[in-house]
């Protein structure tokens, strides 16, 4: 009989497809029930704004592990986690403490401010995906003022186990015009970032010189800005959305090498063998999709299905793509038209 793992998170259909791909039996609780989600997982729930008793309830039931993913690794159970302990990633996850410590190591990270100075944005004090950052000209309660860093937007994901090893280079779209992504808004990965040797070094060790600052194991990612020198954004102590562009670039699996760092074995460096990119296209309008995209799960160049009633803005499906450089943006917006083509059709169809 397969291990059991339960998976807790916003989105978590990436994490779920790579550990059914490593042979465990899935079962999930999130807020998006996507159509592919269900190719992967025995069973899926919704994923309530307080679901500790059902987190708990399920573990126990089907002697599962729980592995907190997006927006859940704050959440203390009781159960057998196979993820960092949720006290730890809440001094991570707080913006405001995270670069206190950040300071007080001499990481650098874009300057924390009082008042807003020249141009400066702000950004939820707990939270992710670019959401809620914007350029701003007073504090807001729950906000942190920062000064703006122009530059490059990219991650290191690394796995920390016996030690920290970095495993990938990732740019990261944030607030992709052409997949309807406004402001900074997480839209996707390409794995692996085009740096000049020497530049992927520095923020390879100060990656690693920053996860060791916490007592973290498994798959974490640290987010950067390019400026004029690399500047520590955040640190996600779990899964990351670069999950999928990692796997498609490296042909390796994600969620046996996060076992494999829980089990103190020893991770080897992985190298990408050519360049993936996921990008997370958002809906332009209020939009109910029903289920008529079912022809699409399976489809490997589509993931994270949509079903159901989705509002202006919210993610409704990621687009896949490898290859060479050149061509990998120009397969991006193919599929893109394709999959708004197909939309088009298939809504067309349902009302005859």
């Amino acid at each position: 009989m397969s291990e059991k793992v339960l998976l807790v998170g916003t989105n978590v259909r990436n994490v779920a497809e790579s550990a059914r791909k490593a042979g465990y039996e899935v079962y999930a609780i999130t807020k998006y029930f996507d159509l592919d989600l269900r190719i992967y997982c025995r069973e899926v729930y919704l994923m309530r704004e307080n679901c500790r008793d059902l987190v708990e309830k399920l573990a126990q039931e089907n002697n599962a592990r729980v592995v907190l993913c997006s927006n859940a690794e704050t959440l203390e159970i009781r159960a057998e986690l196979l993820c960092n302990d949720p006290r730890v990633c809440k001094k991570i996850v707080d913006k405001l403490k995270f670069y206190r410590t950040l300071e007080k190591a001499g990481i650098p990270h874009p300057e924390v401010l009082k008042e807003p100075e020249g141009k400066t944005i702000i950004k939820p004090r707990v939270g992710g995906g670019g959401e809620g950052i914007k350029f701003a000209e007073k504090a807001e309660n729950g906000f942190i003022l920062q000064r703006y860093v122009e530059g490059v937007p990219c991650s290191v994901s690394l796995i920390s186990g016996r030690e920290v090893t970095p495993i990938a280079c990732n740019y990261i779209f944030s607030g992709w015009k052409e997949m309807n992504a406004s402001f900074f808004r997480y839209s996707g990965n390409l794995t692996p970032l085009r740096v000049n040797e020497e530049k992927r070094i520095e923020i390879e060790k100060i990656a690693v010189e920053t996860a060791q600052l916490f007592d973290i194991k498994g798959s974490i990612g640290v987010d950067f800005i390019l400026g004029d020198k690399p500047y520590v954004l955040e640190l996600n102590p779990r899964f990351q959305g670069s999950l999928d562009s990692i796997e498609w670039s490296s042909d390796v699996n994600l969620f046996s090498m996060h076992v494999k760092a829980f089990e103190n074995g020893k991770v080897e460096k992985v190298r990408s063998k050519r360049y993936a990119i996921r990008a997370i296209f958002f809906t332009d309008r209020d939009v109910d999709l029903g289920t008529y995209l079912v022809s699409l799960v399976g489809n490997p160049f589509f993931a994270d299905i949509p079903w159901g009633f989705y509002r202006k803005g919210e993610p409704i499906v990621s687009i896949l793509a490898s290859g060479n450089y050149e061509d990998i943006f120009a397969k991006i917006i193919e599929r893109r038209d394709l999959f708004l083509r197909l939309n088009s059709y298939l809504l067309a169809r349902s009302k005859e």
